[in-house]
Order: C-alpha cells, then sequence, then structure tokens
C-alpha cells in the first residue's frame, strides 16, 4: 500500500483519537475506560483503519490520490500537485451538454476541447480532463473535501492540512490559494493569516484560508475588484495596493490592484536564448495587473495565472509581494501583445499594416437621428442556453433585458429601424421593471422556420445567417452598406479582479475565406438556403475592421461618459485571447455587416459588476451608453479613433 494514503487514513483517524476524543468515547464504541490497553486501543483503530481503506479512494504510481466523486467523474491529486479531473461523457453526448452539466456553461465546450486538444465532435468512449477552476462551484467543493478529507469550514475559514509526496515538502500556499480563492495571487493574505507558515508547506501543516477570501464553493464569496470605479480612475491611480493590503485587515482581496496606465517602455534583449523585453515597474504597480493582464492580453482567470506563473520562473522572483520599484520584468517576447513587441517585429509590422489600412478604408457616413439606419441587435445565448452564470445570475436573461431596453430606446428616440436575431415567446420584448429577474428559457432565433434555442452552437451559426439575409433585404432596399450595423449584447465571465465593458471586433487577418454550413439543421432554414456559402475578401476584412472599431470605440467612450465601468486594458479588441488561442467570436466572424461588434456589457465573474446588473437602472444607463454611443458614430461631430486612442493613452 502507498505509504501516503496510509499517513492520510492515519491523519483522519487522529482527529478522533485524541486524548479527549478517546476520553469522550469511553463507554461507546472505544475503549471502555481511558486506561484501556494498548493493544485494545490499536485493534480499535485498525478496525476503524479497515473500514476508512473501503472508501473509494486509491493511490496510483502518477498519483498521490484517485478518487470517484460521482458516477461520471473521478478526479486525482498529482504528485506535481495538480488536481486531474476526469469526467466520462453520457452515451451520445455533444461538447456542449457535457459542458453545461459539468461547468453550468455550455459556452465552455470549446475551452475544454482546447484543453483535451480534440476536434468539435466529441469522442464519447474516452474519458474528458476538465480544469477545476471551471467546475460548478459545489462539484469543486466535492472534489477537495474528497481528496483532502480532513478540511473543515469554521468561523475563521476553511482548515486545510497540508498532504505530502514522497519527500517533506507539501502543496504550495500558491496552489492552495488557486483552490480554494480561486486566485494564486491571494497566497499573499492567506500567508499573512498564518504567520507562523513558510512559504513552503510541509506535510502536516494546518493552513486557514480566511472566509473573506473563499470563493463561494467554500463557504465564501470573495471575488475581487478592479481598484477604481472608472476606468479614468485605473489610468491615473498610484495607490501601492500591496502596501493597502497590508494595512487594512478588511480588505477583500489582497491581490487587487489599481495601476496607473500611461505609454509604457519597453527594452527588448533580442538575442538571449528565449528573447524578452523588460519593463521597470512603476510606484503603484504590481506583477499582476501592470504585466501579466496589460501586456500578454490575458484576462481570463486561468490564462492569467498561466502567464504569471510563467513571468515569475522566468525572472526567478521569490514573493511577488516585495518586489522593489524601478524592478526590471522580464516579459518572454513570446507572451507579448503584437504592439508591445519591437517596431520591427514581424508581427507588430503586420498589425500596423493592418490597422492603416483598416483605418483607409473606414469611411463613415452621417445620420441625422439615425435616419435610414438599420441596427441589428442580437442578445446574446438564450433558450437552454444560458450563457455564463455567476451567483444565479444568468447571463442570457439580463442580456435580453439591455436588448429589449435599447430597442426602445432606439425606437422612441431615432428614426433608425430595428431588427431583431431572437425572441422571448412569452415576454416578446417586453421591458421587466424589476431589479433581480426571473430566469426564462423560451427564446427562439427568429429564422424561417424559427429556431428553439436547444443547442447553443447553431443557435449562434443560425444568427449569423439571419443577420446576413436582414443586410441583403436592406442592400435590396436602398439602404447603404455603412447604415447598417449589428451590435451583439453579452456580459463576460473574466478573471474575477477584472471589472467593466470591453468589445470585441473581427480582426481582419481572422476572417478571410469562405465558410459553410451544410447540416439539415441549416438548410431547413430559408436564410441558409438562400445564400449558404460565406465570403470575405480581404478589402471587405479591412473595411469590417476599421467601421467596427470606430463604433466599438464610440460606444466604449459613450461608457465612459456616463460614468461606467469600462475595461481598463484595451476595452477594444480584434480577437479572443484564450488558453493560448486566437480567434474572433462566429457571431461577428461570418457576419456580412461591414460594422458590427460584440459587446461584453459587464463581468459577471466580478461580484460588484454582478450586483449592479441586477438593479433595472444599471441596466437602463448601459442601454442609454449605447444609444448615445450609436449616435456619435454616426453624428458629424464624433471623435474619431484616433481621437479616443490619444485620449484613452492619457
Amino acid at each position: 500500500m502507498d505509504g501516503l494514503l496510509v499517513y492520510q487514513s492515519i491523519g483522519r483517524i487522529k482527529q478522533h483519537f485524541s486524548i479527549p476524543a478517546v476520553k469522550k468515547s469511553c463507554g461507546r464504541r472505544g475503549p471502555r475506560q481511558a486506561g484501556a490497553t494498548i493493544e485494545s486501543v490499536s485493534r480499535w483503530v485498525c478496525g476503524a483503519l479497515a473500514v476508512l481503506l473501503a472508501a473509494p479512494i486509491l493511490p496510483s504510481e502518477s498519483n498521490l490520490i484517485t478518487a470517484r466523486i460521482t458516477s461520471e467523474l473521478r478526479a486525482s491529486l498529482t504528485r506535481d500537485y495538480e488536481i486531474d479531473v476526469a469526467v466520462t461523457p453520457h452515451p451520445g453526448d455533444a461538447w456542449s451538454r457535457l459542458a453545461k452539466r459539468v461547468t453550468g456553461d455550455g459556452d465552455h465546450w470549446k475551452d475544454i476541447a482546447a484543453f483535451n486538444d480534440a476536434d468539435e465532435k466529441l469522442t464519447t468512449h474516452k474519458s474528458v480532463r476538465v480544469p477545476l477552476a471551471m467546475l460548478r462551484p459545489e462539484l469543486q467543493r466535492q472534489i477537495l473535501t474528497t481528496l483532502f478529507s480532513t478540511d473543515v469550514l469554521n468561523d475563521a475559514g476553511w482548515r486545510h492540512t497540508v498532504v505530502g509526496g514522497s519527500g517533506v515538502e507539501g502543496e504550495s500556499l500558491w496552489k492552495i490559494a488557486e483552490w480554494y480563492t480561486g486566485d494564486g495571487a491571494n497566497y499573499l493574505a492567506i500567508r499573512k493569516a498564518n504567520p507562523a507558515q513558510k512559504l513552503s508547506t510541509r506535510t502536516g501543516d494546518v493552513i486557514v484560508i480566511p472566509k473573506r477570501l473563499l470563493t463561494a464553493a467554500f463557504g465564501g464569496g470573495a471575488e475581487g475588484k478592479n481598484g477604481s470605479t472608472t476606468a479614468a480612475e485605473v489610468r491615473q491611480s498610484t495607490d501601492d495596493p500591496i502596501e493597502r493590503a497590508a494595512a487594512d485587515e478588511e480588505s477583500p482581496q489582497a491581490a487587487v490592484e489599481a495601476v496607473a496606465v500611461g505609454a509604457p517602455s519597453l527594452t527588448y534583449e533580442r538575442h538571449a536564448a528565449e528573447p524578452y523585453a523588460i519593463y521597470r515597474l512603476q510606484k503603484g504597480e504590481a506583477l499582476y495587473s501592470s504585466v501579466a493582464i496589460r501586456f500578454t492580453g490575458r484576462v481570463y482567470a486561468s490564462d492569467v495565472g498561466d502567464v504569471l506563473d510563467r513571468i515569475v520562473q522566468f525572472n526567478g522572483i521569490a514573493d511577488v509581494a516585495r518586489i522593489p520599484v524601478g524592478y526590471p520584468v522580464k516579459i518572454p517576447m513570446s507572451l507579448l501583445l503584437p504592439e508591445y513587441r519591437p517596431s520591427d517585429d514581424p508581427q507588430r509590422v503586420a498589425r500596423e499594416q493592418s490597422l492603416r489600412a483598416s483605418e483607409k478604408l473606414a469611411k463613415r457616413t452621417h445620420a441625422r437621428n439615425l435616419d435610414g439606419v438599420h441596427v441589428i441587435l442580437d442578445a446574446g445565448h438564450g433558450g437552454r442556453d444560458v450563457g455564463t452564470t455567476h451567483g444565479g445570475v444568468w447571463e442570457s436573461r439580463y442580456v435580453y433585458d439591455v436588448t429589449c431596453r435599447l430597442k426602445r430606446i432606439l425606437e422612441k428616440r431615432s428614426a433608425a429601424r430595428v431588427a431583431l436575431t431572437t425572441k422571448s415567446e412569452s415576454n416578446g420584448y417586453d421591458v421587466d421593471d424589476d431589479d433581480e429577474l426571473e430566469g426564462d428559457n423560451d427564446q427562439v432565433v427568429l429564422t424561417t422556420p424559427r429556431y428553439p434555442l436547444d443547442d447553443a452552437t447553431v443557435g449562434v451559426n443560425l444568427r449569423w445567417y439571419l443577420s446576413n439575409s436582414i443586410f441583403r433585404r436592406a442592400i435590396r432596399h436602398s439602404t447603404p452598406r455603412r447604415k447598417v450595423i449589428f451590435l451583439s449584447i453579452h456580459a463576460d465571465s473574466l478573471h474575477p479582479s477584472l471589472r467593466g465593458a470591453m468589445a470585441y471586433i473581427p480582426g481582419g487577418r481572422f476572417v478571410q475565406g469562405r465558410y459553410q454550413k451544410t447540416e439539415d439543421v441549416y438548410l431547413a432554414r430559408a436564410e441558409v438556403r438562400e445564400s449558404p456559402v460565406v465570403r470575405h475578401t480581404e478589402k471587405e476584412s479591412l473595411t469590417a475592421e476599421g467601421l467596427s472599431r470606430e463604433l466599438a470605440e464610440s460606444i466604449i467612450g459613450s461608457f465612459e461618459r456616463a460614468g461606467l465601468q469600462v475595461h481598463p486594458f484595451n476595452p477594444v479588441r480584434d480577437n479572443v485571447v484564450r488558453n493560448g488561442g486566437e480567434w474572433v467570436p462566429a457571431v461577428i466572424r461570418y457576419n456580412l455587416v461591414p460594422t458590427r461588434i460584440l459587446l461584453e456589457v459587464c463581468n459577471l465573474g466580478n461580484r460588484r459588476d454582478r450586483e449592479l446588473v441586477q438593479s433595472r437602472k444599471f441596466r437602463q444607463q448601459i442601454a442609454e451608453a449605447i444609444y448615445h454611443g450609436i449616435v456619435a458614430f454616426y453624428g458629424r461631430d464624433a471623435e474619431t479613433s484616433s481621437q479616443i486612442a490619444v485620449r484613452s493613452a492619457h
């Protein structure tokens, strides 16, 4: 038997067989008196050990512990202190169904497929690996309490007993913080709450994770916020977040960072074995946001953690909390966004050429009171596809309400013609006057015939086919191409420390070529049959990138003027960066409308944003800001994209 397994089993027993426990047990199942013989206690312990060993926890050569959590889910603690989760698909499963079942969000299927190096077709006879952080909270808790069976929640927080491997070293504080708080950077606050604890841990150490840091899965609900309430404040902040956290016992998260954003100065070492850039940290900046998020473009929790790990290792940093002002942080060149690479770097050159070409082609038209403008609105998700869910808040329900509010504003205040891609069969486009909204799942895509939103992927593809059909119809009625816009409204699920709106546009390099769907579910719709193949030329792609960027910047600028939170770094992006991949969301990638954006109105992964979106006042403010952004885009006095870029940089 694996020695560690025996140690863990005895550890469980020790909780019950301390001297007080033995005394308390007298006259029941244990020794009948405190002076029981060693032999009687030993027999009792061995009997209890036999029962414990019958539990579904098994050793293996590559793992410290392996446990069957449910009939379809198995979890292991590896010798590298990673938690490996394997899910057995159901017969006939699709990726989206499996993702919805274990994570609560069907959209996660792409991330899970990528994590398994798999294509779009799920192979149901093979187990699927799923990142722990992506699982539903109740599954996360079930896994960790099974793997670490002596862990308990008490008044102080979560009490975790460290497990060791073949040596004396146990899990790192970073890993413990990652598992129980959702953010490895919280190890600083955990260390502070355990003053006798060293940075490394040893087998048997007891670590208390304060309640204020715990995720909802472990009896807490700690989620970070940006350090300031507006993008402008974030950009101008000079507060030192590490010093603030050390001074403030009530700080909700030690790793929350506010950062001053200007024109960053980078130098480069291009002849090293692995080329890198050097950035010197300024006062009020920290490694987490000022480097990992800012220069690499990562915004999803697992991606941010991976990048931070890589940078910490690359620099040999022992303690991220003690990096002095002016410290030269080395950033591997492969991690940098194109705009932060050297001026002659091929990726940067290609990006700048694309920007210049798209700006030349993006010739805006003007429309007084939006006269002659066609606005196609798309409320993200819907039906069985509720989108991301956090704290009982469904993305689909709240963005549908924002979309209905925007529709009402446009129709009442402007001459624009409005079309929607989806509709609630029970409530139509009625605006709800409640703050917290009841979930509904009866939206349909308005194709001919209509499509009940049963499958998220099919639903997304039918939306852009429908949008293309509406666009062609508008062109046939002599509407100028630049007077049609497409807006898909969503709510994000980013790292919980981030807040605010972000807009995605179709980067020209991602959308060129030919695409079509041939399955029966598509060909049954008139909008697909009328033009099943989508083609984008290089010129069309660059024109769309330029026009879409200007609309996105106009709307983001409107959010800022209204005092609404905006993502502090690059709030307008031409692709999604996730799990090492880059892509444009399908609803705008295959769309023919030249001016099209996907707008994330807030981050549901952040507690403050989630609280705000459950207010009808906030949802109305969002709709108003989008409306004013559209008006500014078509107005003669609207700012140009270059003016907005200059303003944002300062």
